[in-house]
């Protein structure tokens, strides 16, 4: 921990919450994603934007917000650091005894802080809270809703669902603040992932709490960074949830871990599949069926993703 890190996590909470929304290029969407914060109608609230090397007018765009709304602080990075040393440097920066991530394309809906907050409140136990939410495409046109594919697990045993599949999209979840600076922030050294490892290590500290109540909008953006590293998000990602399954060997059974393994690279093979990413997909059914992760649609996927291969003519 640094010495910067020390002086933040002995000060005392000036208020309630701080948001923390990493912006890059987001001058189009970054006032919509505001707003949305400013209607939860938090009284003791932060915001904090980290414009992470902008090159278009994000920058200038978030100043003039902070004009009108005081709440605002806006830092700025020199270069493109990425979006987990982005939220770092809010974090760092941040007052409130609670944090809440946003990402500048996203919005809150009514009531979200306020009903996370109650919940926080009325159970010391709970180390993170989250809620249900929808996905929209750029067009504003509603496309799912997050449980229904990735149905949330709560309680103290959470964070074994979790390195199955991540069911926390960033923008449902409300912290605290001592806790994330406790386990370090987000890890930069990961490209994708880095919010579902800190999900772990919070999971680890205590209960996780969902609430059912749809809560965010997360739109459905071509660019977005899940998207531009799908396939490399496997080999990213593996090794992250093999640390954890090492690091936690003696709350797991040898079942369990070997289950893990085989419902994560299934749960991945099929998010490949499912985008097209047809020859990516075979080595994750492959190991799926190693581990006797329902064996017969592996198999299948396997013939399936053979075939929509060669039809398609993928590279």
């Amino acid at each position: 921990m640094t010495q910067a890190q020390t002086n933040l996590f002995d000060q005392v909470d000036c208020m309630e919450v701080s948001v923390i929304i990493p912006a890059f290029n987001a001058a189009r969407t970054i006032t919509r994603a505001v707003d949305s914060v400013i209607r939860q109608n938090i009284s003791s609230i932060e915001i904090i934007i980290i414009d992470d090397g902008s090159s278009d007018q994000t920058y200038d765009l978030c100043n003039e917000l902070a004009l009108t709304h005081p709440v605002i602080r806006v830092l700025k990075l020199p270069t493109n650091c990425g979006v987990s040393a982005a939220r770092n440097v809010g974090i760092q920066s941040s007052r409130g005894k609670y944090l809440a991530f946003l990402d500048a394309d996203d919005i809150w809906l009514e009531g979200k802080l306020s009903k996370q907050i109650a919940e926080l409140k009325s159970d010391n136990s709970i180390s993170l809270i989250s809620c249900n939410s929808r996905m929209v495409s750029e067009s504003g046109e509603f496309l799912k809703v997050g449980h229904i594919n990735r149905p949330p697990v709560e309680g103290n045993d959470s964070w074994k669902t979790l390195l199955i599949y991540n069911f926390l999209p960033t923008p449902t979840v409300l912290t605290y603040r001592k806790l994330v600076l406790e386990l370090g922030g987000f890890d930069e050294k990961l490209q994708v992932g880095e919010d579902l490892d800190l999900w772990i290590k919070l999971a680890l500290r205590g209960k996780v709490q969902i609430l059912k109540d749809i809560l965010v909008h997360y739109y459905d953006s071509k660019g977005s960074l899940m998207k531009r590293h799908q396939v490399l998000s496997h080999s990213i990602v593996f090794p992250m949830l093999e640390k954890h399954l090492v690091e936690q060997k003696d709350k797991l059974s040898k079942v369990e871990i070997r289950s893990i393994r085989g419902q994560h690279s299934f749960q991945t093979g099929c998010n490949l599949f499912f985008s097209g990413k047809f020859l990516a997909s075979i080595p994750l059914f492959l190991m799926a069926f190693s581990k006797g992760t329902l064996p017969l649609k592996s198999l299948l996927y396997i013939s399936r993703a053979l075939f929509m291969a060669a039809f398609s003519r993928e590279k």
